[in-house]
C-alpha cells in the first residue's frame, strides 16, 4: 500500500498539498514592455576638453591655460518608441575659477562660459529585462568662452575702472563648433507608467571641422583654429512616462 502511494504521488503533474494557483504563479516579475514613452532627465557630467592651438598660444605667450577638465549641468527630453529613442539634450558649464594669490604678476586664462545644444538618437543594443543599453549618435552646437587677465597687486579706483586699461589682457575669445556625439547610455528598465531610473552616460563630443577664434571686443585675423573635442562621464536621473499603446495617450 506505502508503495502504491509513493508512485502516485510521483506521477501526478501538482502535489496535492498545493493549490492551483501556486503552479501558475512565477516569483519573477516578467519584463515590462511599454511600447511608447516620453522621457526626460536632469545630469551632471565631468568632461575632459581638448582646444590644443589655443592651449599652445597660451603656453607660447607665458599664459597660465584655463583647467582642460570642467563640469556640466545637462537637460535632456524626448521620446522613446519601442527600442528607439529621440532627445534633445543642453548643457552648461559650471566650472567656477578660484581667485589665487596676487603676489605674482602674471597672465591667466579663465573660463568664463561653456555650453551646447543639440538631439541624439538612440538604439538599446542590450534589451534586458532590468536594464537597457543604449547606443546613442547626436549632433548639435557647442561654444567656449575664455578671457585673459593680469594678476597684479597694482590698487585701482572703483572710479577709474571704466578707464583703465591692462596691458595684455583679452577681453574674450569665444569658438562655437558644430559637433558629433557617439556615448553609450547605461540605464534601468521603466517598471511603471510614471518612472524614475538612474543613467549613467560615457560619449565622445568632437567637433565636425575647425574654426577661428573670435573675439566679442576685436575683428581678429591670423586666430588660431580649434575643433573642439570632449571625453565625459555623465550621471543622472531619467523620468519617464510611458503607454502600453500609443491610442493611450
Amino acid at each position: 500500500m506505502k508503495r502504491f502511494w509513493f508512485v502516485f504521488l510521483l506521477t501526478s503533474r501538482v502535489a496535492m498539498s498545493q493549490t492551483p494557483d501556486s503552479v501558475k504563479t512565477t516569483s519573477i516579475p516578467p519584463k515590462s514592455n511599454f511600447k511608447f514613452g516620453i522621457v526626460s532627465s536632469i545630469s551632471f557630467s565631468l568632461a575632459a576638453v581638448s582646444t590644443p592651438h589655443l592651449r599652445s598660444y597660451f603656453r607660447a605667450n607665458e599664459i597660465k591655460p584655463a583647467p582642460f577638465f570642467g563640469q556640466f549641468a545637462h537637460w535632456n527630453g524626448g521620446f522613446r518608441y519601442k527600442r528607439l529613442k529621440f532627445i534633445s539634450q543642453a548643457g552648461r558649464g559650471l566650472d567656477i575659477s578660484f581667485m589665487e594669490g596676487r603676489k605674482d604678476d602674471k597672465r591667466v586664462a579663465q573660463q568664463d562660459h561653456a555650453d551646447y545644444t543639440g538631439f541624439m538618437l538612440g538604439y538599446d543594443v542590450l534589451n534586458a529585462r532590468n536594464r537597457r543599453l543604449y547606443l546613442n549618435v547626436g549632433t548639435g552646437a557647442i561654444t567656449y568662452k575664455y578671457s585673459v587677465y593680469r594678476r597684479t597687486p597694482q590698487i585701482v579706483d572703483w572710479q577709474d575702472l571704466t578707464q583703465y586699461s591692462q596691458p595684455g589682457a583679452i577681453p574674450s575669445l569665444t569658438l562655437t563648433n558644430q559637433y558629433l556625439d557617439v556615448n553609450l547610455e547605461l540605464t534601468q528598465r521603466e517598471k511603471r507608467k510614471r518612472s524614475a531610473e538612474y543613467m549613467l552616460r560615457v560619449g565622445y563630443r568632437r567637433g565636425l571641422r575647425p574654426q577661428a577664434w573670435e573675439s566679442d571686443a576685436f575683428l581678429l585675423q591670423g586666430a588660431p583654429t580649434d575643433r573642439i573635442s570632449q571625453f565625459y562621464l555623465q550621471i543622472g536621473y531619467n523620468f519617464s512616462l510611458n503607454f502600453d499603446r500609443v491610442a493611450d495617450l
